[in-house]
């Protein structure tokens, strides 16, 4: 397959598909839980839809740990789309625009870093300690007042200030990491004279739900955004450059 055909089926499956895939998982993915009821209190047990925690409804422990494992790829894939989104980014532009653009992709490095060691420790490993939990308290290995250690000690990590799933230095520089590598990578686009700015405050908005949350509803509204972004830049660049020769500048 040419090079030109392979990167017309990343910029699809990375900012398309991936993208439709996080806007269906995250409407499933509760927020809001952590000071009431509590973060164990909520997600070992099914939840009905609630306007206070977003989601259309919380499955138990078990769709916690699957939302994670679907999750953490797609997001990795999102990844590559934002670093494709450079390609057209070569020596002919100025020396800002390369700049911006190098500056873009080291935020998107150091965004899917953080954010799968996030969703490691507060998406699949979690979900796999919380089915655990309940499986050895079930069975009769943990009584009530060790599993009422086992509750104190993850809710404790659920805020750690260093690994925990809010507010923390890994969830805080994820987030940011995101917003500043869509700022950088519009700046970069925008600096080339060869890209509109309406797709470029789209793709900008999308850095910044995502850097308030990715849960609902901010993630499947970033998300969309990221699909509409990507669409229309995908339409600017079919118009500059023939059919067949997209990506032959770099």
């Amino acid at each position: 397959m040419p090079d030109s055909a392979v990167r017309q089926v990343l910029w699809w499956v990375c900012l398309l598909l991936a993208p439709l895939g996080l806007i269906a998982i995250e409407l499933f993915h509760p927020a809001g839980f952590t000071a009431h009821p509590g973060m164990y209190q909520f997600l070992s047990q099914p939840e009905p839809y609630q306007s206070a925690h977003s989601a259309l409804g919380y499955f138990g422990p078990t769709w916690w740990f699957t939302l994670h494992m679907i999750q953490t790829p797609l997001v990795a894939l999102v990844a590559v789309g934002l670093w494709l989104m450079l390609a057209d980014i070569t020596d002919d532009d100025s020396g800002y625009a390369r700049a911006a653009a190098w500056f873009a992709r080291a935020a998107i490095l150091v965004f899917v870093v953080y954010y799968t060691v996030l969703d490691a420790i507060g998406g699949i490993g979690l979900g796999r300690t919380l089915i655990t939990t309940q499986a050895m308290a079930a069975s009769g290995q943990l009584d009530a007042h060790q599993l009422d250690g086992v509750i104190l000690l993850l809710n404790a990590m659920w805020i750690d200030p260093i690994v925990g799933g809010v507010g923390s230095f890994v969830s805080l520089t994820g987030s940011w990491a995101i917003f500043i590598a869509t700022l950088a990578a519009a700046l970069a686009m925008l600096l080339t004279r060869r890209v509109a700015w309406p797709p470029l405050i789209l793709l900008v908005a999308f850095g910044w739900e995502l850097q308030t949350s990715h849960a609902a509803l901010h993630g499947p509204t970033a998300f969309a955004l990221l699909v509409v972004a990507s669409a229309w830049l995908w339409w600017i660049r079919r118009r500059r450059v023939p059919a067949g020769l997209e990506y032959s500048r770099s």
